[in-house]
């Protein structure tokens, strides 16, 4: 391989990286369709002739949930497939994919909401795509969803922070009081500021989708620390969504840490997820338009 075609590769994938969706959501002449359906609720679409809908089964949805995604194609192409994509209120893309059309142009796929990425409440975007480069057709629909970020905790419930972001940790406590909690990226854990005026415990019902702890998929025990040391005498009692701790402490102590093996994340979706929205990107164009990598001789 000559110097100059490596550097055609290694200039034509830095791109891709870099730009990340814009090829494979970029706007065309066809939109103008699309384009006027991107205001319509999930029940109106289906009366609109358009070349491509989407849809919810519901407007709203509750932490944890299932979505499905349901769409339709006007004029379907055999081995075309759709691009999907959603987005949360702050614009981070939290779910990429690519959908398969039957024969009558439908598709349809479900959402699960328990990845520690679906943490912002708000409205959430899915964005659809059909067609090659030359002619494109987009549509998008909404949903709304609360979590991460609320503004306040009930009595009942303990603040824990990341960044700016807050969120409520259901919780019990008897020999002393706790004062709050934070959460750390770069450590996986969440610390519990406690005042203990006597011996007593604490039970903290965390939601799996602010600190869980897995291997591989199976559940896997956090690793307790109460004053920096290392506690064996705690129960772990978890369930689909949370992971119930309660842990022993003395009196006088002040501060519980609880490390597992993955947080909420403080920032927007990891690296690896723009690499495939870029690696999609790459995909449908080359099928669609002939661009090769390598000349042709």
């Amino acid at each position: 391989m000559s110097t100059h075609k490596e550097y055609a590769l290694i200039a034509i994938l830095a791109m891709a990286a870099v730009v990340g969706i814009l090829p494979a959501f970029a706007q065309s002449p066809a939109d103008t369709y699309a384009n006027s359906a991107s205001t319509l609720s999930s029940s109106t679409w289906s009366q609109q002739i358009l070349p491509i809908s989407v849809s919810t089964d519901k407007d709203a949805y509750d932490r944890q949930s299932t979505i499905i995604v349901t769409g339709h194609v006007l004029s379907p192409i055999t081995g075309q497939t759709v691009t999907m994509k959603v987005s949360d209120p702050e614009g981070s893309v939290v779910e990429i994919d690519q959908l398969t059309v039957d024969n009558n142009g439908d598709f349809q796929t479900k959402i699960n909401t328990s990845s520690p990425l679906w943490t912002v409440g708000g409205t959430y975007t899915i964005y659809v795509q059909y067609g090659s480069q030359q002619g494109l057709h987009t549509d998008t629909t909404e949903f709304s969803m609360p979590g991460g970020g609320e503004t306040s905790c009930t009595s009942q419930q303990l603040s824990a922070t990341i960044g700016n972001a807050l969120y409520c940790i259901d919780y019990s406590i008897d020999g002393g009081t706790a004062s709050g909690a934070t959460l750390s990226t770069s450590s996986k854990s969440l610390t519990v500021n406690i005042q203990a005026d006597n011996d007593g415990q604490i039970t903290l019902n965390i939601p799996r989708s602010v600190l869980d702890s897995k291997t591989g998929q199976q559940d896997d025990g956090f690793l307790v620390l109460v004053n920096d040391e290392e506690q064996d005498n705690f129960v772990d009692t978890p369930s689909a969504d949370t992971r119930a701790l309660t842990i022993l402490f003395q009196a006088g102590s002040e501060k519980i840490e609880i490390i597992g093996t993955q947080v909420v994340p403080e920032f927007g979706p990891i690296a690896a997820l723009v690499l495939a929205i870029a690696i999609i990107s790459i995909i449908a164009v080359s099928a669609k338009t002939g661009l090769r990598f390598m000349p042709k001789y």
